[in-house]
């Protein structure tokens, strides 16, 4: 029964199980928390192991120079940890959210 149990939990690490929809929705409102961030325009989430996750998001930034992009992301990153520490790999990537910019 154990070693069941352990290959059922082993099959979903290693398919790439995202987080639980509890999960998500707190990484999504540390990330929106804050003033930096207008909109989340795509987020993935993936186990890297049972106390590892991988936060992967595209965000639409209310900030303009390189630095201030820069001070955004780090602000963001503290947040999600704070919030999920199980959240230790993050990759943010500053974009425009084209559905809200009009088109020229």
């Amino acid at each position: 029964m154990i070693a069941l149990v352990l290959a059922v939990e082993m099959k979903s690490l290693l398919i790439g199980e995202s987080a639980a929809a509890a999960l998500d929705t707190a990484i999504r409102s540390a990330i929106t928390d804050g003033p930096e961030v207008r909109s989340v325009i795509h987020m993935r989430t993936l186990h890297l192991g049972p106390d590892e996750l991988l936060v992967v998001a595209k965000l639409d930034l209310g900030v303009s120079s390189v630095p201030e992009v820069a001070r955004a992301i780090d602000a963001v990153e503290a947040r999600v940890r704070a919030t999920v520490p199980i959240a230790r790999v993050i990759y943010l990537e500053p974009d425009l959210d084209r559905s809200r910019t009009p088109a020229s």
